[in-house]
């Protein structure tokens, strides 16, 4: 089997994280653990494969709890859009979209988001920051500095995500994310979910141990597939209510 290029690359991006953006972690940090503390949760969002870096936020065990997934998905689940309509892969680029997912969620005023995108350019993406930015959260942004920089927003504005953005959190994706050209116009091995898995773990980790200090407890689920783990999490659901949704099946 021809060895593999996709290990090694990975792993440079990763210390390139590691070496570049544990500044702009600490500092998204303390801004989450303040939005907490003040009694908001962390809102989440992201589209297509972004998704990905919310879920690793989101309702999963050894994850906080205080932390709500917003998707695009939410239009059909909780409002009144059919689901035939949002499998359109252009979606995310309509305008008005964010503020139908923002209105259905009713975010807290002491809410913090941390928007996810490795390109910080689609509609849904940027108006999210947008609409943010206007009731006042704090903003995280985990995206692509060079995807950013190579190409204009699609945003009425012409600004993109990091615009809005308190804090940048650059994954170190390329522009394009797949890291690896095969020849003939073919690249592979996109990282950009990998790089911002590891930052969301990082920002779990960090905010975990700043509210334990504070308080001495930390609201965290539990494997739903360890014995204690469904009352344990009943339990935090039931004391958020519906600012925090559970993840589908």
């Amino acid at each position: 089997m021809t060895a593999l290029q996709y290990p090694g690359v990975a792993l440079d991006h990763l210390h390139t994280v590691l070496d570049t953006q544990r500044p702009a972690i600490e500092q998204a940090t303390g801004i989450l653990v303040d939005a907490i503390a003040k009694g908001g949760i962390i809102q989440a969002f992201g589209t297509g494969h972004s998704r990905a870096v919310t879920l690793e936020l989101a309702g999963r065990a050894g994850g906080l709890a205080a932390v709500g997934m917003l998707a695009v998905k939410d239009l059909v689940l909780f409002g009144d859009v059919a689901a035939e309509e949002i499998l359109d892969p252009t979606y995310e680029r309509r305008p008005g979209l964010a503020a139908q997912i923002y209105d259905l969620a009713s975010p807290d005023p002491a809410d913090a988001f941390v928007i996810v995108s490795n390109s910080g350019i689609n509609a849904a993406i940027v108006e999210m920051a947008e609409l943010a930015r206007s009731h006042g959260h704090a903003i995280i942004a985990i995206t692509s500095r060079a995807h950013n920089t190579a190409v204009a927003t699609r945003h009425r504005s012409g600004r993109g995500l990091a615009h809005f953005a308190d804090v940048v959190i650059d994954n170190s994706a390329p522009a394009g994310d797949a890291t690896i050209d095969l020849g003939d116009g073919i690249r592979i091995g996109a990282v950009s979910n990998l790089t911002g898995i590891l930052i969301a773990q990082m920002l779990a980790e960090g905010i975990s141990r700043q509210l334990q200090s504070r308080n001495g407890t930390v609201p965290v689920f539990v494997s739903a597939n360890l014995p204690e783990g469904d009352a344990h999490n009943k339990a935090l659901y039931t004391a958020y209510g519906d600012r925090v949704r559970p993840i589908e099946p």
